[in-house]
């Protein structure tokens, strides 16, 4: 894969190119508002389950659920671009009936952008079961470094049910309030801020024909900025995608189902001129396909 495809419209491109940057939304304010969310309940699921079910890490389950009540998408931006190119579903949902583009950015010059930021340029995650294993993973390694109960299972589970609610309520105590409070918390802290990584990059699997890819920025140095959307004002971040030595990252657009396509093609190479980037290639999408 050599370009990851970003759809707009032609005040998009005009804005792109003069600003050389790109728009990354906040994760909260996404058109999907419980995309973020999706991959934090899993884990909010496992965690009740473990505290529900397993009486002998019932201690553990309880401090992932609460852990995993603080995260927020606070501080969480989202860039979005796509490995296909003239996408009919994407031309319907991104772009002005009529007037849309496709840009083509080089997809090692967008990942040598976001290690420079410190951002990631990371694959959507659209298979269920794909994304629970994820999650699993990594309560599994959340545990690893938590503090573990002072009896096997075996031992445990030869108790009286007085000694073991007994022996659960010292586990609870001893990681909530005694000697082992900051080893649990710096094990939850980890899990949360991995939770945080991954939850951006959770799709229903109803979107898995735009096989997305995101750039995700957290706590970017950039300023926050707002947009209007349809009822509320969305807050983002500009990334410079297209500042020095990265020019070259804008490889080709694409010109999509226009009823003067061969006008807006000409008229897209006379604005990339410009702007010294006459070397992008410029096409026009075959799709016959009419939304005007």
């Amino acid at each position: 894969m050599n370009f990851l495809y970003h759809y707009t419209s032609l005040n998009g491109i005009l804005g792109i190119l003069s600003s050389r940057r790109i728009w990354a939304t906040h994760a909260s304010y996404l058109n999907d508002a419980s995309e973020f969310f999706h991959g934090l309940s899993f884990a909010k699921q496992l965690a009740g389950g473990i505290f529900m079910e397993d009486d002998y890490l019932a201690a553990f389950g309880w401090a992932v659920r609460h852990g995993l009540e603080a995260v927020s998408a606070d501080e969480l931006y989202v860039a979005s671009f796509s490995e296909k190119a003239d996408l009919l579903s994407q031309w319907r949902g991104y772009c002005p009936a009529g007037a849309g583009l496709c840009l083509g950015f080089d997809v090692d010059q967008l990942r040598t952008f976001c290690q420079g930021k410190g951002y990631r340029l990371e694959q959507c995650i659209y298979e269920h079961r794909e994304q629970i294993q994820q999650v699993e993973d990594l309560v599994s390694k959340c545990f690893e470094g938590f503090p573990k109960p002072r009896l096997t299972r075996c031992d445990f589970e030869n108790l009286d049910s007085k000694s073991k609610v007994d022996a659960e309520i010292n586990y609870r105590l001893r990681t909530s309030e005694g000697s082992e409070k900051p080893q649990a918390d710096a094990a939850i802290e980890r899990l949360c801020a991995e939770i945080t990584e991954i939850a951006p990059l959770f799709k229903n699997q109803g979107f898995h024909e735009e096989a997305e890819w995101r750039i995700v920025a957290r706590h970017p140095e950039e300023p926050t900025k707002f947009r209007t959307a349809s009822s509320y004002l969305a807050p983002y971040v500009e990334l410079e995608v297209l500042s020095e030595p990265a020019e070259s990252a804008l490889r080709e657009v694409i010109i999509g189902p226009n009823p003067n396509q061969r006008r807006c093609e000409s008229s897209v190479k006379m604005l990339l001129a410009s702007f010294g980037l006459s070397e992008v290639e410029v096409k026009t999408s075959p799709l016959p396909f009419n939304s005007w």
